[in-house]
């Protein structure tokens, strides 16, 4: 059964709004500019003319139209969700298939899951899909409409499908998030959801990645004003009369599409999720062509957010595994069917035949152009406590293998070598050579060896991804890695401070 979607609510705006808000319509019918570019931003590729032959493990679609109507092949988008968890998945060119476990709160405290139509479990699903991203709910802080779960629910469902799915496929990644936008009231809730957690489980949420929506979308409450409360609403379980108040012309703000990317890796940082990745795992441009935002006004901002989230980089904010790219993976709203009233569609049906349309094209052309790259490298390099009361022991060397390149599918096996000194002066490999085959993106996968017979002290360790240069990187200065490791001979306890908790009502 198709989901509903959040969009739904947007009727209050394309019929209510006629009548209730005639002046912000006015407004949008008029000509102006609806798109704020801000800075400059180097489109990435654009001195390229080589064409990409692979899949982009980046750029998915949202799929909500049966999917055999549409060739996705003409988009070379590696991955796409449909948001169901199916266990009989189409798998359309070799994409990726992202999972969805939907939510239904029950009463005040319960909780209720579906994964597809099929009554599929949860076993059968990751049997079907090993080593799948599972998306846990689409929209929870939606208010009436898609998933529309408390903090605290929300936290025990995350908890009990977490333990389920990894039970299921310890390979799994599962997602956590999937907020509507990324906005502080939006992370209000977030912060309420880690702090069940937290104080029912006894230990920080559990998560291998973030996924958001980054719609540009109005927060007020109904309550508080129907005439105006279009867009996202306020979250459940918060008691606000609004959040951030938008105008429609800001569907389509390429500057608060950035900043929204920058706050939400922010607060990552700051709740200790930095290290991992983040997928924008639906936005687009809803308005209505006729509210002011044709083909042309939709494409430019589609080209900008590709921009940005290509080039976005920060090594205190952005994933290591992907060379600090503050954004790993996103995907288009939508392809398109036939009675979705929202823009942003990809394909048109014409004379019963599905094509792309002038923003399905821009798709094309952008992605068509990105040439293939792969960029191998180790994001750390560490090793087990080692101790010794004066004889030689064995060290567990670890290293932690990233691919930063574009490809969804995997490339390898590549080499990692270990070695005790630098290998250009005089380095003594150790162990045997190990082996990661890797899709792009910041996928990465933990490669280790057994070093015996090390003497106490410290050691100079260098890891090298690639030392032989088998294959053709974007980045051949980064495949080598060093690292102290210590082989102490005493431990050190230091005394337990700590002071009351102190619980303010």
């Amino acid at each position: 059964m198709m989901p509903m979607r959040s969009d739904l609510g947007y009727y209050r705006l394309l019929f209510a709004a006629v009548i209730l808000v005639s002046s912000v319509l006015m407004l949008a019918l008029w000509g102006r500019n609806l798109v704020n570019a801000g800075p400059p931003m180097a489109k990435p590729l654009e001195n390229q003319i080589s064409q990409g032959t692979g899949l982009l493990c980046a750029y998915g679609v949202n799929v909500i139209q049966p999917i055999g109507n549409v060739d996705l092949s003409l988009l070379h988008a590696g991955w796409y969700l449909d948001y169901r968890a199916e266990d009989m998945p189409i798998i359309p060119n070799g994409m990726e298939y992202v999972l969805t476990v939907r939510l239904t709160q029950v009463g005040s405290n319960g909780y209720t899951y579906r994964l597809n139509s099929n009554n599929a479990t949860i076993q059968t699903v990751a049997d079907a899909n090993p080593g799948a991203i599972w998306l846990i709910s689409n929209e929870p802080d939606r208010r009436d409409y898609q998933d529309d779960i408390e903090p605290h629910v929300y936290a025990t469902a995350y908890h009990d499908l977490y333990v389920a799915i990894k039970a299921a496929d310890q390979t799994a990644r599962v997602y956590a998030g999937t907020i509507v936008q990324p906005t502080p009231i939006r992370l209000r809730y977030l912060d309420l959801v880690l702090f069940h957690y937290l104080q029912n489980y006894g230990t920080p949420m559990p998560v291998d990645g973030w996924s958001i929506h980054n719609f540009i979308l109005n927060e007020v409450s109904c309550d508080y004003d129907p005439t105006n409360c279009w867009g996202a609403e306020v979250p459940p379980g918060i008691d606000e009369p609004f959040g951030e108040i938008i105008s429609v012309d800001d569907n389509a703000n390429i500057t608060v599409f950035q900043q929204r990317i920058i706050d939400f890796r922010q607060w990552m940082k700051a709740r200790g999720y930095s290290h991992l990745p983040l997928t924008v795992s639906e936005y687009g441009v809803l308005m209505p062509a006729d509210f002011g935002f044709p083909p042309a006004v939709v494409n430019q901002f589609m080209s900008a957010t590709f921009d940005f989230m290509e080039t976005a980089v920060d090594p205190q904010l952005g994933d290591p595994n992907d060379n600090f790219h503050l954004v790993q993976t996103w995907s288009w709203y939508s392809t398109g069917h036939t009675g979705d009233p929202y823009n942003g569609f990809l394909y048109e049906e014409t004379g019963g035949m599905w094509v792309l349309s002038e923003m399905g094209e821009n798709f094309r052309d952008y992605t068509a152009v990105i040439p293939d790259a792969l960029d191998f490298y180790p994001s750390r390099l560490f090793a087990d406590a080692a101790f010794s009361q004066g004889d030689p022991v064995t060290v567990t060397l670890k290293a932690r293998v990233a691919n930063s390149g574009n490809l969804a599918t995997a490339v390898g096996p590549v080499t990692v070598r270990f070695y005790d000194g630098h290998p250009q002066a005089g380095g003594v490999p150790i162990g045997a050579d190990q082996s990661v085959t890797l899709a792009g993106c910041g996928r990465n996968e933990v490669v280790q060896v057994m070093w015996p017979n090390v003497p106490p002290g410290a050691h100079e360790v260098y890891v090298v991804v690639d030392p032989e240069g088998s294959f053709t990187e974007t980045n051949e200065t980064n495949n080598m890695t060093s690292q102290m490791i210590l082989v102490a001979t005493e431990r050190a306890f230091l005394p337990l401070v700590s002071r009351p908790l102190m619980v303010t009502p």
